[in-house]
């Protein structure tokens, strides 16, 4: 392999595989191989060619130079429209507004590079984990630093070490914290993998395997710990979250999309008056130059190049604002995502609830001994400096029973009910299995203590126990979290026998109840986010019965209501429909059984779903998924597909039990026993309806999920929340609102900065077309004023517009080219133009102006040819001054405050602007040297006095008029859509 060509994409290495015909990630080569073979393999290979095809072993994260991203700044598509804007300016002998252009355009993107930089560097400091390790070499000890292991190196595992690789324990066992890839610092053991010539299978082997990012808080001293390194850098799984970051998706383009067919829209329009106009300014004989650069000067302002400046902006200020508010942002553009969010998703343990558990009894009563001696001894806990360290669950469950364990001794050794027990061998927590189990003895005889689900429990079971399952459902019911205890009686031959022999033919005993309590603030919070229209959805990897509960419990759905759930069983091929103890089955094979379905599916309002019926639905109606941009998909990582493969679209059967399962997904509400895999899947089958979903969870098995979302919220600050775009300090629900009240409020701000640069763009374009009539233009003063001075400041203070105290029950209507957005920007545009129309012909009208034909000499008569426009005249200062009152009413009327953003005299700076607008104009409007300043004339020396209160009469009536319209469009029309499916 060492030989094939590769390239480099987004950090990893690819090359061709001639098998699948596909380009694929260059990995270490474990995937159908024994542990002995990957060893005997890697033995065959030198260092240096593993350094040159895997790389080292460091999260190398790349800051780009100055120079590299200067050029990349400088040449988008919009820089490139604004250099053609300047070069027009430069040559209409506009000096002062394009150097400050360009001047405002190298500090944003200059400090733009230095937040770059700062977030860059601070993921540096995250990812590279800095250390010497030691490895066995030719069967000798040997220190090197960390960053030069490479896939196949034994690594000898010592106390309180920070893995910076994934690897497979071949020898030993250790207990390790996986906090930084999980958010759950619970110490979990990890053992050898006990047949080194079974397959190895990194995905079904995890107990074995220790992942970058993990501590070791514990090793086994009595020999020594050998793992051999499998992947290093960006092909660890860790390295798999930071490429998250690096690349994370792009954001929709919709906005833009449809921002850009009402630029056009402008832009013919203005066309179409230019060239309406020219049949005036034809026989003027201006000179063709001015003409050609007048009409590409037109063009430059129906689409302003600073435009994505103040996008970016609006969603920085949000950022900054959520920080401060205790919740970290790494994604700008998901901030503008979060408002568009109509559905919101909730993982239960951890996101709705606590993680924090009370036993409340052991039942039965008459079982107590043996109940006492699993709940004593099936558990992995472990006691580092004098703590007890575990699952919460068992740690609560051990203090219920009140036995004491002797974490000195090894084995292990648990004092109760007048015995000793020692703990022969741990089968640690299975997903799949839903259960774990211990092996004891108490001197005499051997015996298979075990808790898991009761459902699980129960099917492998020699006596099945409907009593035990019947009280298991009314205290699921409740919301109580129930586990089933099981023993099983070992022979002394028996106890080296494969976990899956061990597990069966148990005795079912009884039932462990504990309480797992809402956070203080979860009903408050799912009860704000109903209230708003969302909806609101729980998926979780709990019983069916508890997390139904537990979604009554937190409002999701109504107490009053009988909620049924669909499970599906493999081996009978059946459909069961269970509410509460009535339990209805549907035969998959009877010839009606999708009518049947059918039938019942249309008499409920809501359902709850488990992971078996989602798995029987989604192979029913042949579910395709279509991965993102298909076409140009270079390969996958063959360890990672199923986590960080993108989706685009899900494609289902048009058949009749397609549209029946898009029925069932679609009113659900809670989705139980759920695997990481599974949620998803889920968010992705959402998503293909055209939803814009949240996701809200705090463990590894939500991270996929978390990370498919539109807008993913974390309650870790350890690693595995950088696949989320938000990251909550503390664990309270209400991080949800206040990202989805920054995201409404920065959405909305982003549409008001965009009609506002389109309108006052728009009518500067009539004033100049006025202006022209009288070979007249602005001067360079003015250009600037109204192009920088006045505009981009109140532009940067209405980006920092922040949110409502309350969530809307609306989104922003994002769509520019909606009706409803188009007659906001036209009511403005027809009332400032009516306004300039008014007080051009008036001043024509009244002035008192000879023209060049008659003997005696003016100064304001305009000869012919025209070469040259004049920079002071009375036309030019009456629209200018219209122009410095217009701006500040469209900032006013624009501004959408309900049910978004705070009240525009909340957001000071904006205000304070406004009022200094608005004094500038009638101070240079109403005194008689008032506008010296901006090089104006006194407007009533070419008509008569007093002229002046005309004109500020006209713009005020059609400001008031506008305003006034505006505020009846937003009553009957606004810029807003409620939240409907």
């Amino acid at each position: 392999m060492f030989d094939k060509p590769y390239f480099v994409f987004k950090m990893l290495k690819y090359s061709f595989n001639s098998g699948t015909q596909f380009y694929q990630p260059i990995e270490f080569e474990i995937k159908g191989k024994t542990l002995t073979d990957i060893i005997t393999l890697s033995s065959k290979q030198t260092r240096e060619h593993k350094i040159k095809y895997f790389g080292t072993c460091q999260l190398k994260i790349p800051i780009e130079s100055i120079f590299i991203y200067s050029l990349h700044a400088f040449t988008g598509p919009f820089n490139i429209l604004q250099y053609f804007a300047v070069a027009i300016w430069f040559a209409e002998k506009t000096v002062l507004q394009p150097v400050l252009i360009l001047i405002f355009t190298v500090l944003t993107v200059y400090l733009n590079y230095f937040l770059y930089v700062r977030s860059r560097r601070r993921l540096q400091q995250l990812a590279n984990i800095h250390q010497e390790v030691s490895i066995k070499e030719n069967d000798q000890i040997k220190l090197i630093n960390g960053a030069d292991l490479v896939p196949g190196d034994l690594l000898i595992l010592k106390d309180n070490q920070t893995l910076n690789c994934d690897c497979a324990i071949i020898q030993g066992d250790v207990i390790v914290n996986e906090a930084t890839l999980t958010g759950e610092g619970i110490p979990i053991p990890k053992t050898a993998l006990p047949n080194q010539n079974s397959t190895f299978e990194l995905e079904k082997m995890t107990q074995h395997c220790l992942f970058e990012g993990t501590k070791l808080i514990q090793v086994n001293n009595a020999q020594q710990n050998i793992a051999i390194v499998l992947r290093t850098g960006f092909t660890s799984l860790r390295g798999q979250y930071f490429r998250n970051v690096l690349f994370p998706e792009p954001p929709s383009m919709r906005f833009y999309i449809q921002a850009a067919k009402f630029i056009l829209e402008i832009a013919f329009i203005i066309a179409v008056v230019y060239g309406f106009l020219l049949i005036e300014y034809i026989p003027m004989e201006f000179k063709s130059s001015l003409l050609v650069l007048r009409f590409l000067d037109n063009i430059v302002w129906s689409i302003p190049p600073s435009m994505p400046i103040f996008f970016q902006i609006c969603k920085t200020a949000s950022l900054v604002r959520l920080e401060a508010k205790g919740v970290i942002g790494n994604n700008a553009d998901k901030v503008e995502s979060a408002g568009r969010i109509d559905t919101c998703c909730f993982d239960k343990t951890g996101t709705l609830t606590t993680l924090g558990f009370k036993a409340i009894k052991a039942f039965p009563e008459e079982e107590k001994p043996i109940l006492d001696a699993i709940m004593g001894c099936c558990h992995h806990l472990i006691k580092i400096n004098g703590q007890l360290l575990g699952d919460p669950l068992e740690i609560e469950m051990l203090n219920f029973v009140g036995w004491q364990c002797n974490f000195n001794n090894n084995p292990l050794t648990i004092d109760g009910n007048g015995k000793t027990y020692t703990i022969h061998k741990i089968f640690d927590f299975s997903s799949s299995k839903s259960m774990m189990s211990v092996i004891v003895t108490d001197g005499s005889k051997y015996y298979l203590y075990a808790k898991g689900s009761p459902e699980s429990i129960n099917a492998i079971s020699i006596k099945k126990r409907d009593d035990l399952i019947e009280e298991f459902n009314l205290n699921a019911i409740k919301g109580y979290r129930v586990l089933g205890l099981a023993y099983k009686e070992l022979q002394s031959n028996q106890i080296d026998q494969l976990r899956e022999q061990l597990e069966s033919q148990l005795n079912f005993v009884g039932l462990l109840v504990m309480e797992n309590p809402l956070k203080s603030d979860t009903n408050e919070i799912i009860t704000t986010l109903k209230e708003s229209g969302l909806d609101i959805k729980v998926i979780s990897g709990d019983n069916p019965l508890t997390t139904i509960q537990c979604a009554k419990l937190a409002g999701i759905i109504n107490q009053d209501n009988e909620i049924t759930f669909l499970d599906y069983n493999q081996q009978n091929q059946e459909i069961i429909l269970q509410c509460n103890n009535n339990q209805q089955i549907i035969k998959e094979q009877q010839p009606n059984s999708i009518q049947e379905l059918e039938q019942f599916i249309s008499t409920q309002q809501e359902l709850a779903l488990t992971g078996k019926f989602l798995e029987f639905v989604t192979n029913k109606s042949n579910f395709q998924l279509e991965p993102k941009n298909s076409a140009n998909t270079v390969g996958k990582s063959q360890s990672k597909e199923k986590i960080f493969t993108e989706i685009n679209q899900i494609d289902i059967d048009d058949g009749s039990f397609g549209q029946l399962a898009i029925s069932i997904i679609k009113k659900a509400k809670v989705f139980a026993r759920q695997k990481p895999e599974q949620k998803k899947l889920i968010i992705q089958i959402i998503q293909s309806f055209g939803r814009q979903v949240l996701m809200c969870g705090d463990g590894a098995n939500d991270c996929s999920a978390i990370s498919q979302a539109q807008v993913g919220i974390s309650f870790s600050e350890a690693d595995a929340s950088y696949t989320a775009p938000f990251s909550s300090k503390s664990t309270s629900l209400d991080c949800v609102v206040k990202v989805l009240l920054q995201g409404k409020a920065a959405t909305m701000t982003i549409i008001e900065v965009f009609q506002y640069q389109i309108s006052v763009n728009t009518l500067k374009f009539v004033a100049v077309l006025f202006t022209f009539l009288e070979a007249e233009t602005f001067a360079d003063f003015q250009f600037t004023y109204t192009s920088i001075i006045s505009n981009i400041p109140l532009l940067i203070f209405l980006c920092l517009s922040g949110p409502c105290d309350t969530l809307a029950k609306y989104n922003p209507l994002d769509d520019q080219f909606a009706i409803y957005n188009q007659i906001q920007i036209y009511n403005n545009l027809v009332w400032g133009v009516a306004g300039l129309i008014a007080n051009y012909f008036i001043s024509v009208a009244v002035r008192d102006v000879h023209t060049c034909e008659m003997d005696e000499p003016i100064e304001n008569c305009i000869p012919q040819p025209i070469e040259e426009l004049k920079k002071s005249g009375d036309i030019q200062s009456v629209m200018f001054m219209s122009l410095m009152f217009f701006f500040m009413t469209f900032a006013i009327n624009l501004y959408i405050s309900n049910p978004f953003k705070q009240r525009y005299y909340r957001n000071y700076l904006l205000l304070l602007w406004t009022i200094l607008g608005f004094v500038l104009f009638f101070v240079s409007a109403i005194f008689p040297k008032g506008g010296k300043w901006a090089k104006l004339i006194n407007v009533n020396d070419n008509a008569f006095k007093g002229y002046n209160w005309i004109m500020i009469a006209v713009v005020v009536i059609a400001a008031l008029l506008g305003f006034i319209t505006q505020a009846i469009l937003q009553k009957y029309l606004p810029s807003k859509k409620k939240i409907e499916f």
